[in-house]
């Protein structure tokens, strides 16, 4: 039973997963794919994509299987009732999880860059407030506000990009393949963990009205994200080097060397921007989900009754799972982005191996 009446369009689903995915992605990802890669750390979001692909697969497999049903529905199904509340039950205890880290993460970045004397809680909690009216309004509203901050979030990457330019050092980009693959490899672990969130595709695929070119039209938000991936990873390798680890946010500081003319200065105000417009849909996404999971799990007809104490908790979690910037960092480390990977990707391989087990052996049987 799905509790919302509400419907988006195949692009709209898309061009809602690209701030998902690069919200926070693209202010961390440069600084922990130089840790692992080096200068090669450009091609660790083309192997982390592969992730992306093979989750975006899953989730239309299982669609193609349990039509009209979101992954908790269909785990019903698929390993039967007492397993499949399990596997929910799971998703339950993970998603405030997720969500509170995002949550922390935009609070922590705020409060040190931009707001260093208004206390944590009141940063975290206005944007709270305003993602849970946003997903109280329906799957359309959020589908909406996100085609809008999206075009405004591309539009400020591309004037970023374009006014660092003359600020490039192409040379960083040597030595290549200093170590063998294996260093850009062992860096795609971050972004791979990116692009698990894919798996968003399994919950709000019953809310598209139009599927007939959603294959093609999720492989071109997987191609646009990993080439976003790849070009901000060059532009922090070209203009800070092997400096680009030691900063949380290599971004921020890319952004700092921008001066054109004396007049136009602290243009990291753009990359603030970026990340406020970002984070408003990645936390609306994933509370949005979060909220219809419970009302699924626990048989409700409607889910915006329990936005409000959802979005409470998460708020709450978000200072359970960290206690300052040191615990988000290792949080955001190899061990956390493979607990990211065990929920967004493992599970939902078995379970969509268990049914095409299911299948096959249905099929056998008769």
């Amino acid at each position: 039973m799905l509790t919302d009446k509400g419907r988006i369009s195949e692009v709209q689903l898309a061009i809602l997963l690209l701030p998902t995915i690069l919200a926070t992605s693209i202010l961390s990802a440069p600084s922990m794919t130089m840790h692992y890669a080096g200068h090669d750390m450009w091609l660790s979001p083309l192997w982390g994509s592969t992730i992306g692909l093979v989750v975006i697969g899953i989730s239309l497999g299982i669609h193609r299987l349990y039509p009209n049903k979101t992954i908790i529905q269909s785990s019903l199904q698929i390993l039967g009732w007492f397993p499949g509340k399990l596997f929910g039950l799971a998703y339950l205890f993970y998603l405030p999880h997720l969500t509170g880290l995002i949550i922390r993460e935009y609070g922590e970045f705020i409060a040190n860059n931009v707001l260093p004397r208004t206390p944590l809680f009141v940063v975290m909690g206005t944007m709270v407030i305003v993602c849970a009216l946003n997903v109280r309004l329906g799957i359309e509203v959020v589908g909406r506000t996100s085609q809008i901050f999206v075009s405004i979030i591309v539009a400020l990457l591309l004037l970023t990009f374009l006014l660092l330019i003359k600020e490039l050092k192409p040379q960083e980009f040597l030595p290549l393949f200093e170590d063998g693959p294996l260093p850009s490899i062992l860096g795609s672990i971050p972004p791979a963990a990116w692009f698990s969130e894919y798996i968003v595709i399994a919950f709000l695929l019953p809310y598209v009205n139009r599927k007939r070119k959603i294959g093609k039209v999720m492989i071109g938000s997987l191609l646009f994200t990993t080439i976003t991936m790849i070009v901000t990873n060059l532009v922090c390798l070209f203009l800070i080097g092997d400096l680009t680890d030691s900063f949380a946010f290599p971004m921020l500081i890319a952004a700092r060397y921008i001066t054109i003319a004396d007049f136009l200065q602290h243009i990291e105000a753009v990359i603030v921007a970026v990340w406020i417009f970002g984070i408003f849909v990645k936390i609306s996404v994933f509370l949005y989900i979060f909220s219809t999971t419970t009302a699924e799990w626990f048989g409700l007809n409607d889910y915006k009754p329990v936005v409000a104490p959802l979005s409470f908790l998460c708020l709450a979690y978000s200072y359970w799972v960290v206690s300052g910037h040191p615990d988000i960092a290792k949080l955001l480390s190899v061990s956390g982005n493979l607990y990211t990977l065990m929920f967004l990707f493992g599970f939902p391989v078995l379970l969509y191996g268990c049914a095409l087990m299911r299948k096959l052996l249905k099929g056998g049987g008769g």
